[in-house]
């Protein structure tokens, strides 16, 4: 009886290569974008802190005119935040309806 045995090519040298060379450009492109995210980060943080100065200034200044018409005519304030009080109820309540 003879004995038969089948051969399978062992893989070639230049398949691990080329895995090599992906793993090599994958790292690359991961490296790449941990340095773009963070550089967006920082300019988004330099960007964020500026805005909030700016707008903690704007809101102080409105906050001090608001103060200050307040004040000045109480009983329009108050009336004013009835008239919101009650649309906004009425919002609400149209929307709990359904």
């Amino acid at each position: 009886m003879t004995d038969f045995t089948i051969k399978t090519p062992a893989p070639k040298a230049s398949a691990k290569t080329k895995a090599q060379a992906g793993v090599k450009r994958a790292k690359a492109a991961v490296e790449k974008a941990v340095e773009t995210v963070a550089e967006k980060a920082e300019v988004a943080r330099t960007y964020a802190a500026e805005k909030a100065d700016i707008g903690k200034t704007w809101t102080a200044e409105k906050a001090q005119v608001a103060h200050q018409q307040a004040e000045e005519h109480p009983v329009a304030l108050a009336v004013g935040t009835f008239v919101a009080g009650l649309v906004f109820g009425f919002l609400l309540a149209r929307n709990f309806d359904r």
